[in-house]
């Protein structure tokens, strides 16, 4: 994965695995790989020692065109939003630069214990705002 000042950027080849029976990417494998680009960006994030855990409050995917086997799709994430307790990705999804799929990944901050909303700490809303869109 590549990393730009405001977007991460990689590649994947779509594999068997992710194909219906009509030759098309399942609907349910856009999210999949749309989490796993949003995933590679988080890895790089600042921890620190109380940090809350994250869950998906939200998910939405608009298709322009599907994708098919050994297709190379490239994903673009970026930070739509940073709230008070929540954080917004967006997911721009490409194959040989046509869009593809645009998703939208909203988080929620909580605390691992209560699992009640907290606030994103500073370091981490710092870090994500060379990422926003």
């Amino acid at each position: 994965m590549e990393q730009a000042a405001d977007i991460t950027v990689s590649d994947v080849r779509i594999p068997f695995r992710d194909i219906d029976m009509h030759g098309h990417m399942h609907n349910a494998a856009y999210y999949a790989h749309a989490e796993a680009a949003v995933a590679g960006l988080w890895r790089h994030r600042p921890e620190g020692a109380n940090d809350p855990v994250y869950f998906v409050r939200k998910s939405g995917c608009t298709f322009h065109r599907g994708l098919r086997l050994d297709d190379i799709a490239r994903l673009k994430v970026s930070v739509a939003r940073i709230g008070a307790t929540s954080l917004s990705f967006t997911v721009a999804m490409s194959c040989e630069d046509a869009p593809v799929a645009d998703l939208e990944i909203v988080w929620v901050a909580v605390d691992p214990a209560t699992r009640q909303p907290v606030s994103v700490p500073q370091p981490v809303r710092d870090w994500l705002k060379s990422f926003l869109a």
